[in-house]
């Protein structure tokens, strides 16, 4: 067996999921990062009355790429524009966009959870409108 064959060679514990499993499982992996992420803004509250800039840049670096790929782009946007804020150090213009992050935050989870497996709905973006 050629070196592409094995990687092509799927065992009956390693078969495709079908579409509809792979929305749910992404869905399921969607909404437990979102479940984390008030802890991790609470984190960064903490950081912020430290007066630990350097800690709320990197964190908020972590939180626009871990964002960026589950698609969650406003979220990503933001905590990009928290890390430049950070250099700033200025704590009421770092403090305006935690608290605007975890309105984007509960906006996607609200969304996430009024979906239902059997919908058939794309997971989309809430709008501030």
């Amino acid at each position: 067996m050629s070196d592409d064959e094995k990687n092509l060679d799927l065992s009956s514990n390693q078969s495709p999921q079908s579409k509809p499993a792979r929305r749910q499982s992404w869905e399921h992996l969607t909404a437990e990062y979102l479940n984390d992420l008030p802890r991790q803004l609470e984190e960064l509250k903490t950081m912020l009355k430290q007066k630990d800039y350097a800690a709320i840049k990197k964190d908020a670096h972590r939180i626009k790429g871990t964002s960026a790929t589950y698609r969650l782009d406003d979220i990503s946007e933001s905590a990009a524009r928290l890390q430049r804020t950070a250099d700033t150090q200025k704590p009421q213009a770092v403090s305006d966009i935690i608290d605007e992050l975890e309105r984007l935050v509960q906006l996607h989870a609200d969304r996430l959870n009024s979906l239902t497996p059997s919908s058939g709905d794309d997971y989309e973006r809430p709008t501030d409108d």
